[in-house]
């Protein structure tokens, strides 16, 4: 898929973007005249699309660290269930690459993944639940399962472990060309360190060289130091994080964190796609308010049950959809757009 070692630079989009979106992103791609890298296309929580550039020697370093982590050698064979566009799945093909492993590479089925020979693999949380949804056991050769691309709750992962699934609670981001984390310990190639208001940034070989505009490449990074969006803490080597920075609002003076509420509201709702959203309020700051696709009179009672006052679904979007990203992530920003416009 990728030429590791030639100067070409490649260009992973999701293939389901809309066509001008597409050739847009393309065109701007192509007008960097970067070489030796892979731009993707990633999301924040407002859902717009922006590229982010990525040497093939700093995606190469993540793997290594994650490798070196991992004690990964040829023999193991990862399994792909991941995006190809996005550096979860970008990131298993440079770890096999650096190995000599093989790469089982194919759509998410659970039954399917439990009945590969995999010794190692990256899925998200959802993918873990659906395993333990289909009352699944693990193929006798997996060693590790790395999940992101998102919380991981501590009970699923508790009950995962207890099917006997090795999973492993990882944090990255595409800034940093894949993994950062692995059960909290910062991997071999990065350093961390809290800048004001708890906001998280890195520095180390895996980080990306820019981001690609309008304008041209822009590198936010200051003496090679990134700041990101995620708000946590550094104690040593462990990086603790707590979520981002739109995930916690203030209502009636209360700090609240919404990646609480939502796994809160996972626990109540089964049977409708649903969401927490804030929405600005002229006296209180923000109200929680929810954004479901269907009939949710049960969940926002079970959900008012479970919070504090101040912390209770006050209203109720019905909506088409919930925007996600590829990886099935909250674009909360994007739905708050769409139901208060």
């Amino acid at each position: 898929m990728i030429e590791w070692s030639g100067d070409r630079t490649h260009v992973l989009l999701n293939p389901r973007l809309p066509l001008d979106e597409q050739e847009k992103l393309e065109r701007l791609a192509r007008a960097s005249r970067l070489r030796r890298h892979v731009i993707v296309a990633t999301s924040g929580s407002s859902g717009a699309l922006k590229l982010v550039a990525m040497s093939k020697e700093a995606v190469l370093a993540s793997a290594a660290a994650v490798n070196e982590r991992l004690e990964a050698t040829s023999n193991d064979v990862w399994c792909c269930v991941l995006p190809t566009f996005h550096v979860g799945g970008l990131g298993i093909f440079a770890r096999a690459h650096l190995t000599g492993s093989r790469v089982i590479q194919m759509s998410w089925n659970p039954q399917a993944f439990a009945s590969t020979e995999t010794t190692l693999a990256s899925l998200v949380p959802a993918q873990v639940h659906d395993l333990l949804a289909a009352d699944l056991k693990p193929p006798s050769s997996l060693r590790a399962i790395l999940v992101g691309g998102g919380p991981f709750d501590a009970d699923l992962a508790e009950r995962a472990r207890a099917r006997g699934w090795s999973v492993l609670p990882v944090y990255g981001l595409s800034e940093c060309c894949s993994t950062v984390t692995v059960c909290e310990v910062l991997l071999s190639h990065l350093d961390a360190r809290e800048e004001r208001g708890g906001r998280l940034a890195f520095r180390g070989a895996s980080l990306f060289t820019g981001y690609i505009t309008e304008e041209g490449l822009i590198d936010p990074k200051t003496d090679g130091w990134f700041v990101t969006d995620d708000v946590g803490e550094v104690d040593g080597r462990v990086v603790r994080v707590h979520g981002r920075r739109g995930d916690f609002v203030k209502i009636g003076g209360e700090s609240v964190d919404l990646a609480r509420l939502d796994r809160i509201l996972d626990d109540v709702c089964s049977s409708v796609d649903a969401a927490i959203i804030a929405v600005p309020d002229a006296r209180l700051g923000h109200v929680i308010h929810l954004a479901a696709s269907g009939e949710a009179d049960d969940v926002v009672e079970r959900f008012n049950a479970r919070v504090l006052p101040f912390e209770r679904i006050r209203h109720v979007h019905r909506v088409r959809s919930i925007p996600r990203s590829s990886l099935g992530k909250l674009l909360r920003s994007e739905l708050v757009r769409r139901v208060t416009s």
